[in-house]
């Protein structure tokens, strides 16, 4: 159970520098990731009449990569520490 605790307040201090390392390599900054937020919730049709069809594919494909490898890899860590509680 000690184990387990260590390894968990391990893994939430890695996670910060992980998902830190992994946000500079997708993004340039905060108001670019706010920019990509933007055109995930903008529908594709109007980024098509506006043009900017391509870089709406590319900020969406940008943050659901973000969010995606964040989430592997707390899945892992999950099932690192849910082998140590056993």
């Amino acid at each position: 159970m000690i184990v387990g605790l260590a390894l968990l307040i391990g893994f939430v201090v890695a996670d910060y520098y992980i998902f830190r390392s992994i946000f500079r390599m997708l993004f340039e900054d905060m108001d670019d990731f706010f920019e990509c937020v933007k055109f995930d919730f903008q529908p594709d049709l109007f980024s098509f009449f506006k043009g900017e069809l391509k870089r709406d594919w590319g900020a969406e494909f940008r943050l659901g990569t973000f969010f995606f490898l964040c989430g592997a890899i707390v899945f892992v860590e999950f099932l690192i520490l849910r082998g140590s509680f056993l």
